[in-house]
């Protein structure tokens, strides 16, 4: 504009200077206008003259000023092709359609009032072709400004359904968020209730524990980090019989997040609970650890079963004898235990003998697994988190292990190392699940081993020279000090000499020293019956009876014991218990010979 005010005009039209102050006039227009922006940004204020006002005002001031000039001038074609840029420019302006037919009228009246007043000379072709180019504008104008505002229309409506999309997206972002706080609520909640369910008595050097429990639901509430999830894992210390024992369970709980962590709480609730009735009943304190087992089972199973096969749990419920390392376990079809000894890790069970917790139908004969553990042997138990790595991942397809050999293999690389074989599972693959780990490491010489003595007196024992053997055997100077084969000799010796009290003696010697042999724990059970026959003493039938059963538990298809435990509890005068032994026998063997004669006593 001002190149036009000081050059271009004066040079072209010196007759019209008034050309001059139109330029000026918009000039100054814009550089108070740029002014007045830069004060209101400044104060921070917003005004509504930095909108679509200004624009009505600029286009306004510049429309009807030049059709005042351009009649005056209209018979100069570059000027009214400068008026044509400005007539055609008012369609694609953010202004309203209806700006048309009030801006275009009033600037045709302005411009043919300056023609007739000024009187250019208009009968030139050029001027002709001008006025007809500049009539050409003004109708392109009223059909671009349909066109347009057509399409401005849509455009509004796109932009209003977006404007709608986004509210509703934003609102149902927000429901999320506030049901997503509400759920993370409850997940807290839920953590807190299995927290204190999470037992971990590790006292004492005779078992060193640890334990991980890594749920795979994380979840923030109140800027804190949390997990849930249905893995279990507790630890308490235990007297039976007056033994200290590690009672311990790890479990895994059917279902994700909310679902699993309930079945969590209520495995962890009832294990509680048992372990203090076991801690504070003395009947309960009383029982042999097959026997606690195989009760904690039922238990448990009972309180599962209630949910009609919508809750399950697998689980390793096992006690752990601190002096003698004996290995007392039932797997609810749990990930088989693992041995890691002298560097090398491997199952120590190959079968199932029960079902999650919750099945209906369980196995029908209870099984007690038993296991002897040597010094610095470790134990392991753990959920199938440890199994279930995802190895790699392309798009939706997922590659999951299979090997359930691979947990073997980490941890013979890690040493045994809780913490170096987590460190193993992330190098190998991501967690797919809730991960469980449980490990318990014996630390104590269980039993001494066989003396000087021993060979010699085994050698006398196959010449058949038993009491030279006997005397051997009985050189030592204190029992502690024989060893458990050396014990078990010492009772069979005194039992060809027909010493069944001093048989007895070392024969429960050597069975509390080493209660994982159940063959022996047979013999112990008949040697207390054959003490019955000579004494009538009801307390031997009642220890005879007690070992039965014990046997039972660990071999329930032992026909033997089954056969001799029906006659105990005949003498013990048990006779519903000796029935129901009775008809186990026949199903298993029917043609057994000693049957008849149970029978016959019955």
């Amino acid at each position: 504009m001002l190149g036009f005010a000081f050059d271009t005009d004066a040079k072209l039209h010196p007759e019209f200077p008034e050309l001059f102050y139109f330029r000026i006039g918009f000039s100054l227009l814009c550089f108070f206008y740029i002014v007045f922006i830069l004060y209101n940004h400044s104060k921070k204020i917003h005004s509504s003259w930095e909108g679509l006002t200004w624009a009505y005002l600029v286009y306004a001031y510049l429309l009807f000023t030049a059709a005042y000039y351009t009649g005056r001038i209209a018979d100069d074609a570059a000027y009214v092709s400068g008026f044509q840029m400005l007539v055609m420019i008012l369609p694609f302006l953010p202004l309203p359609r209806k700006t048309l037919f009030i801006y275009y009228p009033i600037s045709l009246v302005i411009f043919l009032v300056s023609v007739m007043i000024y009187k250019p000379n208009l009968a030139t072709a050029a001027a002709s072709y001008s006025m007809q180019n500049l009539v050409i504008s003004y109708i392109l104008g009223i059909f671009s400004g349909f066109i347009i505002e057509g399409y401005r229309f849509h455009s509004f409506l796109n932009h209003k359904r977006i404007i709608k999309k986004n509210e509703e997206i934003t609102k149902t972002v927000d429901e999320i968020q506030t049901l997503k706080s509400q759920q993370d609520g409850d997940y807290f909640l839920t953590s807190l209730l299995l927290e204190p369910l999470l037992g971990h008595e590790t006292g004492g050097s005779a078992v060193a524990i640890e334990t991980v429990v890594n749920q795979y639901k994380k979840f923030n509430f109140r800027n804190k980090e949390y997990q849930l999830g249905g893995d279990y894992v507790s630890v308490f210390n235990l007297i039976l019989q007056g033994k200290r024992y590690k009672a311990f369970i790890n479990g895994d709980a059917m279902g994700k997040s909310i679902q699993g962590a309930g079945g969590a709480i209520v495995l962890g609730a009832v294990y509680n609970s048992i372990i203090i009735r076991s801690k504070m009943d003395p009947v309960s304190s009383n029982r042999s650890p097959e026997r606690w087992l195989h009760d904690c089972y039922l238990d448990l199973q009972k309180v599962f079963e209630t949910f009609d096969g919508a809750m399950l749990v697998s689980a390793v419920v096992g006690l752990l004898e601190e002096s003698t390392g004996t290995l007392y376990f039932i797997n609810l079809e749990h990930p088989w235990v693992i041995l890691y000894r002298d560097g090398k890790a491997s199952f120590i069970e190959n079968e199932i003998h029960y079902y999650k917790l919750g099945v209906m139908e369980g196995l029908s004969d209870t099984f007690i697994s038993v296991f002897q553990m040597k010094k610095g042997d470790k134990i392991f138990c753990g959920s199938d988190g440890k199994d279930d790595l995802v190895l790699s991942e392309d798009g939706r397809f997922r590659d999951i292990n299979e090997d359930q050999n691979l947990i073997l293999e980490n941890i013979e690389e890690a040493g045994g190392d809780m913490q170096s074989i987590l460190g193993c599972l992330r190098r190998k693959g991501k967690y797919s699940d809730d991960l469980s780990l449980i490990s318990l490491q014996y630390n104590l010489d269980a039993y001494p081993k066989p003396g000087k003595f021993f060979v010699e007196a085994r050698e006398n024992i196959r010449e058949k020279r038993f009491d030279k053997a006997l005397d051997l055997l009985l050189s030592y100077e204190s029992a502690l000090e024989t060893s458990i084969s050396e014990l078990k000799y010492i009772a069979k010796l005194y039992e060809k000499k027909d010493d069944l009290v001093k048989a007895m003696e070392y024969a429960s010697l050597a069975l509390e020293n080493y209660p994982s042999d159940t063959v022996w724990m047979f013999h112990t059970s008949v040697l207390y019956k054959r003490m019955y026959s000579l004494y009538k003493s009801q307390s031997f039938l009642g220890e005879s009876q007690e070992l039965g059963e014990r046997v039972r538990l660990r071999q329930p298809s032992n026909i033997r014991n089954l056969i001799h435990l029906a006659d105990v509890c005949r003498l013990n005068g048990d006779k519903d218990r000796a029935s129901f032994l009775i008809g186990l026998i026949k199903k298993m063997s029917p043609d057994h010979p000693k049957l008849q004669d149970l029978l016959s006593v019955m």
